[in-house]
């Protein structure tokens, strides 16, 4: 009961102090948001570069002016920052004027091919309020945190940071400190690695000198501000319509939420991980869309999951089982056939009397439960999608190891050293029980053979029972492997209290959703989840979370009564994940072929394998159930 509480301490105290620190730096620094310019005046002031760029005007030489920075103009090739100039001017059609004569003698751009200028897309960001960055707040001072303010005052991916040298304003905007890593890089908490925010300083004032040509400790203090930035749409599109898309941390407005847009979504996600398989079935596991530069999937062991190897292989099978789409099988048996043959190149057996097969990488000298579990889930969601058995006997001595990790009262043992044959009795690592009972469920449902479905019932039994003491009915840890097996074992268990428990998970996930008016000028954000005004949010919690409600809501339609606030909370959270995919209307700025990917944050410009994975698996599955 001790460790429980402190468990329940751990997780929710710093969130809590966070939440309430946020909203008094928010109310002491917040910038109003910009005016937002309509589509004819988007238009207008990106009218005389991209004039430039077709060759079909010629802008009068730009002249000195003292005149504020009013706009910065980025042109994008292939995913690059190609040029940038600064546009002055006492109105913004000066300023537009000015940028485009500076736009025309550009070297970068005056070396472009033209096909390569007609593909180019032109950003601009309209430059609107500033404010100081960090100061102190006596009301945070007073509050014992100090300095805080500097950690906080700045919204990533909204806000931009300026200095002024010699009267002229020298701006990082948004989106480049996004692509240069400088925000969202500090951790206050060790018990939080994943909560990041603030700014690094002594790198952005590097950047800033080098922009202005000065030293280093020449750069003044620093500056805020916001910027109303807009983007033209891609060269396909321009001949229906030319308006200038506004963009939001550099996203474009979210597509309407509907079943078709759901399954047009996961298909896309679907078609990402199928251009980054390779040959040998390892995945390109990670793509930085500001580089380019992507693992090496000819590269065994390293940094590489096999347990999002295999989640991601599941999702391809359960995809295809849905869809029925034919250029999907192949690239799933590729994948399936790089896990078996790790089997056999790095072997992973159990002594006799015990009979089982488990699944190492290159390098590792233990066994990790999840990497099996989920490659079971894999290989069962591949015969249920194609009624194929090549994998029957496989699948049944991986799931014998599960059987042989898991302890009589239901739970599992997470670690096994195949040299001494010898599970770990004390690790315990996140999420691996209920991967193992999920796939126990699915083993289950393709051989229905009983001694896999009571296994899953007490590992299920196991998870629920955890949280029967005192707090454990308002604190949840991350249960959506558990929800989605409750209802991957109906009707074979058919328990009501899993119901109940799904729904009070729901509950506890829709107090950490944010909805539209809840985070003033971050609406952006609404329906994602652990949001605050100064940390934007995961984007793999808006597929994992929503990934288990679907399956609570399933669960509940299965004892005839279906909640509606499970419902609302499955089309907010994939109405936002819906914006954050990667799509050709935002795809300016990522280097490589990516659509269809998912980003980490709207503020991380990473695509993982596992992050498609669940937002696309929640999109295809919620797409059975949310009618047009």
């Amino acid at each position: 009961m001790t460790r429980r509480r402190a468990l329940v301490l751990l997780w929710t105290l710093p969130a809590a102090i966070l939440v309430a620190t946020s909203a008094l730096t928010y109310h002491a620094f917040r910038i109003a948001p910009p005016d937002r310019l309509d589509g004819p005046a988007r238009a207008a002031a990106i009218a005389p570069l991209r004039a430039v760029l077709d060759g079909s005007g010629a802008p009068a030489p730009a002249t000195a002016s003292d005149a504020p920075i009013v706009l910065v103009a980025t042109i994008w090739s292939h995913g690059r920052a190609v040029a940038r100039v600064d546009g002055r001017g006492d109105d913004l059609a000066a300023a537009a004027s000015y940028a485009a004569s500076a736009l025309a003698a550009d070297h970068a751009v005056r070396g472009m091919a033209p096909a390569e200028r007609a593909d180019a897309r032109v950003q601009l960001d309209v430059v609107a309020g500033r404010a100081p960055l960090g100061g102190d707040s006596p009301l945070l001072d007073n509050l014992a945190l100090p300095g805080i303010a500097d950690m906080l005052a700045i919204q990533s991916g909204v806000d931009g940071v300026g200095t002024t040298i010699a009267g002229r304003d020298v701006l990082m905007l948004p989106h480049e400190l996004v692509a240069q890593k400088l925000v969202s890089s500090k951790q206050p908490s060790n018990a939080m690695p994943e909560l990041a925010m603030g700014l690094d300083l002594p790198k952005l004032e590097q950047l800033l000198a080098q922009r202005a040509g000065v030293p280093r400790g020449q750069v003044p203090g620093l500056f805020r501000f916001r910027t109303d930035a807009f983007v033209e749409p891609p060269r396909a599109s321009r001949a229906a319509d030319t308006t200038p898309i506004p963009l939001t941390r550099g996203i474009p407005p979210r597509p309407e939420l509907s079943a078709a847009a759901l399954r047009a979504a996961a298909l896309a996600g679907g078609r990402y991980l199928v251009g980054h398989l390779a040959p040998n079935g390892r995945f390109v596991y990670e793509v930085d869309l500001a580089t380019g530069r992507q693992s090496d999937p000819k590269l065994l062991g390293g940094n590489y999951s096999l347990p999002r190897h295999a989640g991601t292989t599941y999702f391809l099978s359960e995809l295809y089982r849905i869809t029925g789409e034919a250029w999907l099988r192949e690239p799933i048996e590729r994948a399936l056939a790089h896990m078996i043959s790790l089997v056999d190149q790095f072997p992973c057996h159990g002594a006799p009397p015990d009979d089982f097969d488990c699944v190492l990488d290159k390098g590792e000298r233990q066994a990790q439960l999840g990497s099996t579990a989920l490659g079971v889930v894999a290989l069962a969601e591949y015969q249920r999608a194609t009624g194929d058995t090549r994998y029957a006997e496989r699948a049944r001595r991986l799931a014998a190891f599960l059987l042989y990790m898991q302890r009589p009262d239901g739970s599992f043992r997470h670690l096994y050293d195949p040299a001494t044959h010898a599970p770990d009795d004390d690790a315990q690592l996140l999420y691996y029980t209920g991967e193992s009972t999920l796939a126990l469920a699915r083993m289950y449902t393709v051989t229905h053979d009983e001694r896999y479905a009571a296994a899953a019932q007490r590992g299920l039994d196991w998870s629920v029972d955890w949280y029967e003491f005192f707090l454990g009915g308002f604190f949840y840890g991350e249960e959506h492997w558990t929800c989605i097996t409750a209802e991957a074992l109906w009707p074979y268990a058919q328990a009501d209290r899993y119901r109940e428990f799904c729904d009070g998970y729901g509950a506890f996930l829709r107090d950490q959703q944010t909805a539209v008016g809840d985070l003033p000028d971050a609406d952006d954000l609404a329906g994602a989840y652990d949001v605050t005004a100064f940390v934007p949010p995961y984007n793999t919690p808006a597929g994992s979370r929503t990934e288990a409600m679907v399956s609570a809501y399933k669960l509940d339609l299965d004892h005839g009564a279906p909640d509606p606030a499970i419902l609302g909370q499955i089309r907010a959270a994939l109405g936002y994940a819906l914006g954050q995919q990667l799509r050709p209307d935002g795809d300016f700025d990522s280097v490589g072929d990516v659509d269809g990917g998912m980003p980490g944050s709207p503020v991380d410009r990473t695509v993982r394998i596992d992050y498609v994975q669940h937002v696309c698996s929640a999109m295809i599955r919620a797409s059975e159930i949310l009618g047009d």
